[in-house]
């Protein structure tokens, strides 16, 4: 199985190094990132998600929003507990 941070490895390591500059810039907005290009930044994830389609078509691209503090969210599937 292929992990999401694998798969995006490039495009996280490019927001983490223009991270600070993204802050400064457009803290709160939606950057879109393929490979190591930073395609762009949107004021919401909905406009950044259907330009990143638009521009890269149906490949792996991040669409991120700019945060000082980073929230963890997971999203996986539920195994039901034996009773």
């Amino acid at each position: 199985m292929i992990m999401t941070t694998d798969v995006l490895r490039t495009e996280l390591e490019t927001y983490g190094q223009r991270k600070q500059e993204l802050l400064e810039s457009s803290e709160g907005k939606f950057v879109v990132i393929h490979r190591a290009n930073v395609a762009g930044v949107w004021d919401t994830y909905e406009g950044a998600l259907h330009a990143g389609y638009e521009k890269f078509g149906l490949v792996p691209f991040l669409v991120k929003q700019i945060e000082r503090i980073e929230r963890v969210e997971f999203i996986g599937l539920v195994a039901q507990c034996p009773r």
